[in-house]
């Protein structure tokens, strides 16, 4: 008698996995000139692109997905798919060889299809004598990681789970991670990355702020892309919906 093999024993099992992907916005149709873009862009943060998976929002053009696909192995990124396209794109990236995502956002407004009208006047509610459950608690955030010490250049600092506190200064070549907030009460340099689980509500806050790129939650900013008028300043970094802001602190 054949034995069938439960899930749990299987040699391949489908699992869910919320993971933040980086999205790059394409607004122009011709690919050499998205070729030097993505290029210019890249020269921008050295090596923090590298095998970094990202989706493709084509909000206004449809380039050739296929030369796309390779513009982007060429400069050794990972292209997933195309993030909420039209027909005429979902139908390109399909013959690309692409994956076609769907925003959570783009699914919740999207219209229900029209329900048959029913002739019968809806039944009464019942009540029941069960209570209501409770409503489940939110998972609790790891103990915020505390370092004393400056971060030097080459170190990696990671807050997983919950926030980031630096009592001193972050030096250029170095890069600190939070899933929460990042706090610096010194220098930041180098690269601070908050939200890195995908935590859109994160934060940035330092008293002098001197970075090579802050990000969160995957949406960046480079410092040739960065004003001025708040260099060696105490900000804060937060997000406006997908525009990354940096604030000067009073």
């Amino acid at each position: 008698m054949a034995q069938t093999k439960t899930t749990a024993d299987s040699g391949v099992v489908f699992k869910g996995r919320m993971m933040t992907l980086s999205v790059l916005e394409i607004r122009e149709a011709d690919c050499d000139r998205i070729a030097a873009l993505v290029d210019e862009q890249l020269a921008r943060a050295p090596g923090f692109f590298t095998r970094l998976p990202v989706l493709l929002s084509l909000p206004e053009v449809l380039p050739d997905l296929k030369r796309v696909a390779d513009i982007m192995a060429a400069a050794d990124l990972v292209l997933v798919g195309v993030l909420d396209p039209s027909d005429a794109a979902a139908e390109a990236a399909r013959d690309a060889g692409l994956g076609v995502i769907t925003s959570p956002a783009r699914s919740a407004s999207a219209p229900e299809p029209e329900r048959k009208k029913v002739a019968e006047a809806p039944a009464e509610p019942r009540q029941s004598s069960a209570s209501t459950p409770p409503e489940p608690e939110a998972p609790a955030r790891s103990p915020t990681r505390l370092i004393t010490k400056p971060i030097r250049s080459g170190q990696q600092i990671y807050a997983r789970g919950g926030d980031l506190v630096i009592a001193t200064s972050v030096s250029e070549g170095a890069e600190v991670l939070a899933d929460g907030h990042i706090h610096v009460y010194g220098a930041l340099r180098g690269r601070a990355l908050a939200g890195a689980s995908g935590d859109t509500e994160a934060r940035i806050y330092c008293k002098r702020f001197e970075p090579d790129l802050v990000a969160i939650a995957g949406c960046y900013k480079v410092a040739d892309a960065m004003d001025e008028g708040v260099r060696s300043k105490p900000v804060q970094v937060r997000l406006d919906n997908d525009n990354l802001l940096i604030e000067l602190q009073e």
